[in-house]
């Protein structure tokens, strides 16, 4: 079995990077184009609330997260 490290090197991390900053820009502009002003600021108070942890989250907020990410993506 190939060590990890040597499984990393096989890793085309350029690719990787350049898909990683494309999907990150389209994220944004998804977001600016569909949500409003409010519902950017609701995002970004929920997501800094949480400190990165779901379970500090409530389930009222997850239920209002998902649904500003889905329209975030959609549009709808």
């Amino acid at each position: 079995m190939p060590s990890p490290l040597s499984l990393a090197k096989r890793v085309p991390w350029m690719k990787v990077w350049t898909a990683a900053v494309w999907l990150a820009a389209k994220g944004r502009a998804r977001v600016k184009d569909n949500l409003t002003e409010a519902e950017r600021r609701e995002l970004r108070k929920i997501l800094t609330r949480s400190k990165g942890l779901p379970s500090n989250v409530s389930k009222r907020d997850k239920t209002r997260l998902k649904n500003i990410v889905k329209k975030a993506a959609t549009g709808r």
